[in-house]
């Protein structure tokens, strides 16, 4: 049996912040003021964060970093590369990585088992949480521009409970991808209504002084790029895709000096291990 726990059952700052028509992808439409408000709020963000992507989240001997969101977290977990730039970046500091993400999970929808509340209660008194990381949107997106207004309250009513779990854990908020085309789906619709989403985060995350990772404009551009495709149907990251968007996140993470320190010919060995963790610590 699996019951809903609204907002008591989960917990989690920039990447490439671009003016709105980048990341987007789209110029707006005249007629559209979902995309002109895109526009000037991410044109605001793009002065505001070029030292904190430059400068990364800081990370201290022993930190946890929690991971929350949908079935593109998990898999960023559980394939290792995310996790082995952190590791390797900050070799010595015994960094402590978890999942919580679930798939379908999005921010005022997350079914658990029975008394999963206890389990997670007990979770966090080992992890507590110097940093965490969310990833929503994607699933929400499927509601349309309708349900915008709708997600914003959510999003705000999730982050008042992680910041009532974690007072002092520094908080990243990631975008969704875009869409990839050639699915089973008009990408190009999709993605106006993707990128209503990726303002909403956009938006939260300035309020609430977390840092905002884009991965629609990179997606976008690996997209273009790439002679293979990158997702499943277009919304979920395979092998490759994933490795993209971990490289993405662990420079947003980590700063463009301590990324450009990292020894990449390790990264395959060490995401092994973190691989072989995660599928461990996610059963007990």
């Amino acid at each position: 049996m699996k019951i809903q726990f609204p907002f008591d059952d989960s917990i989690g700052r920039l990447g490439a912040v671009r003016p709105a028509a980048a990341v987007a992808g789209l110029e707006p439409k005249p007629r559209s003021a979902i995309l002109r408000r895109v526009c000037w709020l991410m044109a605001a963000f793009w002065s505001s964060s070029l030292s904190i992507a430059a400068d990364g989240v800081p990370m201290a001997k022993g930190d946890t970093i929690l991971f929350y969101g949908n079935a593109m977290v998990e898999r960023l977990l559980e394939q290792g590369e995310l996790e082995a730039y952190l590791q390797i970046a900050y070799a010595g500091h015994h960094l402590r990585i978890r999942s919580l993400a679930w798939t379908g999970d999005e921010v005022g929808h997350r079914l658990r088992p029975d008394g999963f509340a206890d389990h997670l209660r007990t979770l966090l008194a080992a992890w507590p949480a110097n940093v965490v990381v969310m990833g929503f949107g994607m699933n929400e997106s499927f509601n349309g521009v309708a349900g915008v207004n709708e997600f914003r309250a959510q999003l705000e009513t999730y982050l008042r409970e992680i910041a009532r779990r974690h007072p002092q854990a520094r908080l990243v908020m990631l975008s969704p991808i875009a869409v990839e085309p050639g699915g089973p789906v008009d990408a190009t619709v999709r993605n106006r209504e993707v990128a209503a989403y990726v303002e909403e985060i956009a938006a939260t995350a300035r309020r609430s002084q977390a840092l905002f990772v884009d991965l629609f404009s990179p997606s976008r551009t690996a997209y273009a790029h790439s002679p293979a495709p990158l997702t499943a149907y277009g919304i979920h990251l395979n092998a490759i895709g994933t490795r993209e968007m971990a490289r993405v996140i662990a420079r947003a993470l980590l700063g463009d000096a301590l990324m450009a320190r990292v020894n990449v010919g390790r990264i395959d060995e060490v995401a092994r291990a973190a691989a072989q963790k995660s599928h461990h610590v996610a059963a007990i």
